[in-house]
């Protein structure tokens, strides 16, 4: 969080801050309801915030996990899936949204990509994981800095959609980060997450 907030009031031109950092992941907040022990690969990009929900209800929460790094740097699609959404709006910046089918339990699968600087798909595209629909910026009101913000989300048959931790989406299981890897078949793992930026 410490290494955010400096990179934050970078954004502001208060300090200078590294955005190239790899192979590291702050904590959870202490106060978070189901903190998970994360273990990242040393080419992936700096998780800057995980995600947070409160064991109390205070109204404070963040639904997704931040990925820092350099404007423009590549954002790539977390899963197969098909473009359901992909639009600017004043708080989140250029946004989209891909539908991943639907996962063991009947329930559809999305991921959220917030903050683009540019948004590489529309509506409609069928896109693989791995491929690029966007690169890293700042836009939108809580942009503040250079990051991804990234958000993985459930629809159950008959219930609204609700935000999960991407840390237990990722393919090669809770907790652990995974990169994307071009030549790995991923067959059956469709609503399986790897890492939304490339791994170095």
């Amino acid at each position: 969080m410490v290494r955010f907030v400096l990179c934050v009031v970078a954004g502001l031109g208060l300090v200078g801050c590294s955005s190239d950092i790899y192979g590291e992941a702050e904590p959870y907040r202490s106060d978070a309801k189901a903190p998970i022990k994360v273990t990242i690969p040393p080419n992936a990009q700096y998780i800057s915030q995980q995600f947070y929900h409160p064991k109390r209800d205070s109204g404070d929460f963040h639904n997704g996990l931040d990925v820092k790094g350099q404007l423009g740097d590549p954002v790539i699609a977390a899963a197969p899936g098909v473009v359901v959404a992909s639009y600017y709006e004043p708080a989140y910046g250029n946004r989209i949204r891909i539908d991943h089918g639907v996962n063991a339990d009947g329930a559809h699968v999305y991921t959220k990509y917030y903050h683009l600087d540019q948004r590489l798909v529309a509506v409609g595209d069928v896109v693989d994981r791995g491929a690029q629909i966007g690169t890293m910026g700042s836009t939108g009101a809580f942009g503040l800095a250079n990051h991804l913000h990234f958000e993985t989300h459930i629809h159950a048959p008959g219930r609204r959609s609700l935000p999960v931790d991407p840390n237990l989406m990722w393919v090669d299981g809770v907790g652990q980060v995974t990169c994307f890897e071009a030549r790995r078949n991923y067959r059956g793992l469709s609503t399986k997450m790897t890492y939304p930026t490339p791994c170095r």
